[in-house]
């Protein structure tokens, strides 16, 4: 399938261990056009040289967090699609087409997302944080299956690069606050890996922020609600 430029922005810290992976399985997409960012956010390991191996756009830059390396690499996309891509996780084939076609098709959505995979990658035993729900199969509503129109990113704005976890949970509640609308393709559009240096692995932390995007989203729309 073709149709308008994807641009994926990979942020990736000290991944040299996954990224090789993750490149392979953006390259191998059923869609075209796509163009792949690399965002290496100042990691001392082989992490910037892998990807220039792989047919990727790398820029290095002194490390500032995740947020901050997402920003910079969709600074540069040029897509009329755009999606955030971990360097620990793999992408399913057909997710690009799939999720393209279904935004081309309902013209009235900003945003669609996919279902989640969790794994762990063979031979590695399961993290302290795996959950056992995992085990029932594809789950729905992971921010990282998120492909958003161009549209949207200019209308919501960029990623807060004050927060250190679920700036990509702010960004989409932002989003639907804005009224952007969201639908769903019903199959596997993420392939997440579990392991050790997750950066969801700290569950209390994760919690704490989450509740912190919450609590903002609340506020805003009582915001908007007082301004009607």
């Amino acid at each position: 399938m073709s149709g308008g430029l994807v641009s994926v922005v990979m942020p990736a810290f000290e991944e040299e261990a996954f990224i090789a992976e993750a490149l392979r399985s953006v390259l191998a997409q059923t869609y075209r056009p796509v163009e792949l960012i690399v965002v290496d956010d100042g990691s001392g390991d082989r992490t910037a040289e892998i990807a220039a191996a792989h047919e990727a756009r790398v820029l290095r830059r002194p490390h500032r967090g995740a947020a901050a390396a997402c920003n910079a690499g969709l600074t540069l996309a040029r897509g009329d699609y755009w999606t955030i891509f971990d360097a620990d996780d793999v992408m399913a084939p057909e997710r690009l087409s799939r999720q393209v076609a279904h935004l081309e098709q309902h013209p009235e959505l900003g945003i669609v997302l996919g279902l989640t995979e969790a794994f762990v990658s063979p031979g590695e035993p399961r993290p302290p944080h795996y959950n056992l729900d995992w085990d029932d199969g594809p789950f729905p509503a992971c921010t990282g299956t998120v492909l958003a129109r161009r549209a949207v990113l200019d209308l919501v704005g960029p990623f807060d690069e004050t927060r250190e976890l679920c700036y990509d949970l702010d960004w989409l509640a932002r989003a639907k606050d804005a009224g952007v609308c969201a639908g769903q393709v019903d199959h596997v559009a993420l392939r997440y890996r579990i392991h050790r240096a997750n950066a969801t692995s700290d569950a209390r932390a994760v919690n704490l922020a989450m509740l912190k995007v919450l609590r903002e989203s609340l506020h805003r729309r009582g915001a908007l609600r007082a301004h009607d």
